[in-house]
């Protein structure tokens, strides 16, 4: 059977438009019918389809969280709460999938420090113990579970037609991405290393919806400088999750040691991954100064009044 050609779709942006509130409700609206698309894919057959379609879901729900984050003020806050919720809701039916085919990446990615004649088989056996198949999901488990979240995705669509974002524009939006900006910045004040693992899930927070909410409002202002802090932001988050990812492996080989055939094979992976944190957290800690290192209220005048400082 041929497989199916991946949908590639361009995240949604708000466009400059007198009636900035209805180009955000169309922004995120997009965000859901994209969603919508991908639990098509949720059933299928092939694992490599529903893998894909559990990421790009996931991708979607994320910007619309972040987009629906700026409207805050402008519309009812139980309302957008109610929203949040539901996204929350749907991606934690997701987030098992997803960290174990991540774990499994890490795995054989960490093996690697391992000759050839014996990586494939500490591979085999580190997925064996640390990520048995026993996680995955059946076919009716994914019928019932994308049912569940197209019904989600159609309320969080209704309740998108129904709010009043005519209070929405570019100082409210500004306003909110500055408050954002404080926060990340404190966030990456406090001591990066694997012992502060919740100071650092808040500093990858922070910066990834940041650069989610850039994105989607990138054309109301000095485009070109707006995508840059977007990409720089995305490198401090991609560190960061890689970190966490690592962390993940680093505490199940600790945990399930006595289950290896050969102790010294785990010994070799935890310097590795031990190694591998270091760099990572070192390099995320400089990249954050230096794109955190703008104060919140230049990020505010840029967008605001799409001239820089």
């Amino acid at each position: 059977m041929a497989e199916r050609p991946h949908r590639v779709r361009e995240p949604a942006r708000v466009r400059p438009a007198a009636e900035l509130g209805e180009s955000l409700r169309d922004a995120l609206l997009a965000e859901i019918g994209s969603a919508l698309r991908e639990c098509e894919d949720l059933t299928s057959w092939e694992q490599p389809v529903r893998r894909r379609a559990v990421h790009e879901l996931r991708r979607a729900l994320k910007r619309f969280r972040a987009g629906a984050s700026l409207c805050k003020g402008a519309v009812d806050a139980v309302e957008v709460r109610a929203v949040q919720e539901e996204v929350r809701a749907t991606a934690e039916r997701l987030s098992a999938t997803r960290d174990r085919d991540v774990l499994i990446e890490t795995i054989t990615d960490v093996c690697s420090v391992f000759p050839l004649t014996s990586r494939r088989q500490v591979g085999a056996i580190a997925v064996a113990i640390l990520a048995p198949e026993k996680a995955t999901t059946a076919s009716a488990d994914w019928e019932q579970a994308a049912l569940a979240i197209r019904t989600q995705l159609e309320a969080m669509r209704q309740r998108m037609h129904a709010a009043d974002l005519r209070a929405v524009g570019p100082d409210s939006i500004a306003a909110s991405l500055s408050r954002r900006w404080r926060r990340a910045r404190r966030a990456s004040a406090v001591p990066w290393n694997a012992g502060h693992l919740d100071s650092l899930h808040e500093v990858r927070k922070e910066c990834q919806r940041l650069a989610l909410q850039l994105q989607l409002i990138s054309r109301l202002g000095p485009r070109r400088r707006l995508e840059r802090l977007v990409e720089r932001l995305a490198a401090v988050v991609s560190r960061i999750g890689e970190d966490r990812d690592l962390g993940l492996l680093e505490a199940l080989l600790v945990e399930r040691r006595s289950e290896f055939p050969d102790p010294r094979q785990v010994d070799e992976m935890l310097r590795e991954v031990r190694g591998r944190r270091v760099r990572l957290l070192r390099s995320a800690r400089r990249r954050a100064a230096r794109v955190l290192g703008a104060k919140a209220g230049e990020i505010r005048r840029l967008v605001a009044t799409g001239r820089g400082k």
